[in-house]
C-alpha cells in the first residue's frame, strides 16, 4: 500500500484501522510497521476528528420551535361514525354471499350426481355378472 492510499483510507474512514474495510486492514498494517514516522500523524489527525465527530450532539429544539412547528402541522382527521358502522356492515354482507354461494354450489354438485335407484342398482349389478363364468351345481 502505497503512502497516499493510506492516507486517503484513513480519511474516509478514521483513525481506527479496525474500522477499515477488511481487505484494506493486513496491508495498512505492513505499511504502519514499516514507515511509522509517515502513518502515525495521519492516524492521529483522523482521531482527533473522530473523538470530534462522536462528541457531537443534536441540540434539542427550543420550547418556541416546537410550538410553531405543532401549529403548522394539519389537523388530525377523523372517520365520520357510519363509515366503521358500512364497513362492518359490508364485510358481513359479504361472508354471507359467500356463504350462499357455497350452498347453491353444494345444491348445483348435488343435483349432478343424483344417488341411483332401485332399479338401476340391480340392474348393475346383474350386468357385472353375466361376464362371470360360473357352473351351478346341484338342483337349479
Amino acid at each position: 500500500m502505497e503512502l497516499d492510499r493510506f492516507a486517503v483510507l484513513a480519511e474516509a474512514y478514521g483513525g481506527d484501522v479496525s474500522r477499515w474495510p477488511a481487505a484494506e486492514r493486513e496491508s495498512a498494517a505492513l505499511l504502519m510497521s514499516a514507515e511509522p514516522a509517515a502513518t502515525a500523524p495521519l492516524l492521529a489527525q483522523q482521531s482527533d476528528l473522530d473523538w470530534a465527530l462522536d462528541s457531537w450532539r443534536v441540540p434539542a429544539a427550543s420550547a418556541a420551535l416546537q410550538a410553531a412547528i405543532l401549529s403548522h402541522a394539519p389537523a388530525e382527521r377523523r372517520a365520520p361514525p357510519w363509515r366503521g358502522w358500512l364497513w362492518r356492515t359490508s364485510l358481513g354482507a359479504g361472508l354471507m354471499a359467500a356463504g350462499v354461494a357455497g350452498v347453491m354450489a353444494g345444491v348445483v354438485v348435488s343435483g349432478a350426481v343424483a344417488p341411483m335407484g332401485e332399479l338401476e342398482v340391480i340392474t348393475a349389478a346383474v350386468s357385472a355378472y353375466d361376464t362371470l363364468d360360473i357352473e351351478l351345481v346341484g338342483d337349479v
